[in-house]
């Protein structure tokens, strides 16, 4: 079993990348550490398939299908972004952005970031997964900053205090949590334990477990981006390094996510699935709606996928409150589906913002006509995002509505899908506008801009997901599917598709 490298491959690879002096050099080593690491994660999934969950660490460590998904996850868009990285940061050392310095302590923060995430999904106790998103926050501020300037140490500081606050109500969740696992007479040592907790949950006084979910709910889901806790994402995700970016949505808010999940399953067997699906269900319509509103208004690239990322929190959050084993089932892959568009799209508008130096979209046009592959991927990504058929997120989203229908939420199904096609009808706008046109210039000139691709690793870091992004729509391969299967069970109680 290599379960101990998948914790240890991270800060290896981040202390290697301090010793070359070439950027490719870096880059290179970044891109082997985390393909070591993807390869550990993948080992991870097999195992937990096989023979069930796994304890390491005298039980500290507990991976279950729902934390090998997670896994799955940060794993396969941390390489992505590190393929995409060696091309970002080439560009940006010729252009003097930063030196070679600075790139080192890219690195070096990537890999702690990664590591803070994975220690997050993979804890059995929720006092380290509490200090492991705290960690998670500090690190990635540091990567949002960045580039030290004005608005990026802005939003950095905003992320910081924003997601502090919201952690510290979920601290006070996890407290009351712990409380009443010890009113029940358990064993005090092991009150801060997953599976011991879920043990007990049927025994815990439901008064509690009621405040205690509140808490969590806004403190983790301020780190989910959920609406109204929202407001640090836009300028996070805005100002961050292209693959930070992608780390942030890809991967990062559902971290938050995965904490919800988990103290939902406590909160169904205490109190019952009423409660936590209203909850729910209000959290995840509020941030639809609100996102659907700005992603309309928006002209910053980024700035618009931030938005997309409130919008597919709040689908996910959707189909949790649905409940139905079709709705979660639903809603986990779409998990999967949104990182891999998001990471695409990000890497994208990334390649578009380096060629046309701007993240206005008004003044980028033509882009099929000047970046071929990245101006196609970006029009594919868009109309993917934007929940069209055939592609994988048209299949979770459908598997949401399908599972809202079943459960009898029709009023919140119907505003559901109003709120996706009024989004597919703007988003279409932007893109169809930022793919074809003439060229113009913040003057309104038509202007000629040099042909050509960035970087041949960033054709390869879209490439990925680009594929992935249409195979889904069609086909998840037994592996995956079991993987989904086996999550939903655990989060619904036994019940499965």
């Amino acid at each position: 079993m290599l379960l101990e490298y998948l914790f240890l491959i991270p800060i290896i690879t981040g202390l290697i990348c301090l010793i070359p002096k070439r950027p490719s050099c870096i880059g290179y080593t970044q891109v082997l550490g985390t393909l070591i690491l993807f390869g550990i994660g993948l080992s991870t999934i097999q195992h937990t398939l096989n023979s069930g969950s796994i304890y390491f660490l005298n039980d500290l460590v507990y991976i279950d299908a729902l934390s090998a998904l997670m896994i799955f996850l940060i794993t396969l868009v941390s390489l992505l972004a590190s393929i995409y990285s060696i091309g970002y940061m080439k560009n940006q050392i010729e252009e003097k952005i930063h030196n070679i310095w600075k790139l080192k302590g890219y690195y070096l923060l990537i890999n702690i970031f990664i590591f803070t995430m994975l220690m997050v999904v993979s804890t059995n106790n929720i006092g380290v997964m509490w200090i492991a998103i705290e960690a998670t926050t500090l690190v990635s501020a540091f990567l949002v900053g960045y580039y030290n300037k004005e608005r990026p140490v802005e939003a950095a500081w905003k992320y910081i205090i924003l997601c502090t606050v919201g952690i510290a109500f979920a601290m006070i969740g996890i407290i009351l949590a712990y409380y009443a696992a010890t009113e029940v007479g358990g064993v005090r040592e092991l009150s801060l334990n997953w599976d011991y907790l879920i043990h007990i949950a049927h025994k815990l006084d439901p008064t509690f477990i009621k405040i205690a979910f509140v808490f969590i709910l806004i403190g983790f889901g301020t780190k989910a981006g959920l609406a109204p806790m929202h407001s640090w994402l836009p300028d996070a995700h805005s100002e961050a390094p292209t693959p930070v970016s992608a780390l942030l949505s890809g991967v990062l808010i559902k971290c938050g996510i995965y904490c919800i999940l988990r103290f939902t399953v406590l909160t169904n067997i205490a109190v019952g699935k009423d409660f936590t699906s209203g909850l729910l269900l209000v959290f995840g319509l509020l941030s639809l709606i609100i996102a659907t509103f700005f992603i309309l208004i928006q002209h910053n690239v980024k700035r618009l996928l931030a938005y997309h990322s409130l919008e597919h929190i709040g689908i996910i959050t959707c189909g949790l409150a649905f409940g139905t084993p079709i709705a979660v089932f639903g809603a986990l892959i779409h998990m999967i589906n949104h990182a891999m568009v998001k990471t695409l799209m990000f890497f994208t508008s990334g390649n578009l913002a380096l060629k046309y130096h701007t993240k206005d979209m008004t003044h980028i046009r033509g882009a099929i006509n000047v970046m071929p592959f990245s101006g196609t991927a970006l029009l594919v990504g868009g109309l993917a995002l934007a929940g069209s058929p055939p592609f994988s997120i048209f299949l979770s989203e459908f598997y949401i509505l399908r599972g809202g229908i079943q459960s009898h939420h029709y009023i919140a199904s119907g505003l559901f899908l109003l709120m996706l096609v009024i989004v597919f009808g703007g988003l279409s706008q932007h893109l169809l506008e930022m793919a074809i046109g003439p060229v113009s210039n913040t003057s309104g000139e038509v202007v000629t801009i040099a042909k050509g691709e960035i970087s041949k690793s960033s054709l390869l870091a879209i490439g990925i997901p680009l594929i992935l992004v249409c195979l889904l729509g069609f086909y998840v391969p037994p592996p995956l599917f079991n993987l989904l299967n086996e999550a939903t069970k655990i989060i619904n109680l036994g019940h499965s598709l």
